[in-house]
């Protein structure tokens, strides 16, 4: 299918971005950055705005510490945090997940805020930021403000986000010194979206916190320890039937790829 016609913005800066995003002109503006998610709903017809605003061009890219956290910006590319080596040795859990993110193409254009800000439930990098914890760095027309990333996503397809905000920026917690971490995910093939996948970080003490997607319309959480988890994820978690598989069969995986996770967790420790 060929998209409705649209007009296109590339403003200079965050707040020009803000300005154009809540203009009072009556027409719905999109924010627009590797394009991974929004143009195949453009071309499906599911989405339809007057205008898009193009932000891939500023300069919201890369990864730092910060205050004792790790400051992702929201361009950063999905195979930036695949392959670039500090990105492995800040948060190894992103690389890891990355490497699952479609297929290179997507990749390589694909970016980490614009996947926490489309909040697909089965996509890799949300879990991994709700496994982390932290805070989104939103700006809009009242300036700067932050949102736990346990209350930024809001269901399926929704986040806190505001029509007239960008995400600049994630700031995820480091973990616990000497921590581990594992993700695991199932799909039917590869470059499919996750039936299931679980992000793991393992404390010195045995402490976990597993965070499961695709079997809920968020990213679901779950704190215990490591021999628990599973049993409990699979007993909790309440995903629907889909055309791909059932909700038992999806409730199932949901387990094994939290054990999966763990494993790989475990494994990391070696």
């Amino acid at each position: 299918m060929i998209p409705r016609p649209f007009a296109y913005e590339r403003p200079r800066s965050v707040e020009e971005a803000v300005s154009v995003l809540a203009s009072d002109d009556g027409r719905d503006a999109r924010l627009i950055a590797g394009g991974q998610s929004l143009v195949p709903m453009l071309s499906l017809g599911l989405a339809r705005p007057d205008v898009l605003v193009d932000v891939s061009r500023l300069e919201l890219d890369g990864f730092e510490e910060v205050d004792g956290r790790i400051r992702i910006g929201a361009t950063t590319r999905h195979r930036t945090l695949e392959l670039d080596p500090e990105a492995r040795r800040l948060v190894p859990l992103a690389a890891e997940a990355a490497r699952h993110v479609g297929n290179p193409r997507v990749r390589n254009r694909g970016t980490f805020g614009g996947s926490l800000a489309h909040a697909d439930p089965a996509a890799e990098l949300p879990v991994v930021a709700v496994a982390h914890g932290g805070e989104a760095v939103i700006h809009g027309p009242a300036g700067e403000r932050r949102v736990p990333l346990e209350r930024f996503f809001l269901g399926y397809l929704e986040t806190a986000l505001g029509p007239d905000e960008v995400l600049v920026a994630v700031e995820l917690e480091r973990p616990a010194t000497g921590s581990r971490v594992g993700f695991h995910e199932e799909a039917q093939r590869a470059d499919d979206f996750a039936l299931a996948c679980a992000a793991a970080i393992v404390a010195p003490d045995g402490q976990a916190r597993v965070v499961v997607g695709g079997v809920g319309d968020r990213p679901l959480r779950f704190d215990g320890t490591v021999d628990e988890l599973p049993a409990v994820i699979e007993s909790a978690v309440e995903p629907e039937e889909d055309a791909f598989v059932s909700a038992a069969f999806r409730r199932r995986l949901a387990g094994v790829c939290a054990r999966r996770a763990l494993a790989r967790a475990q494994e990391d420790a070696a």
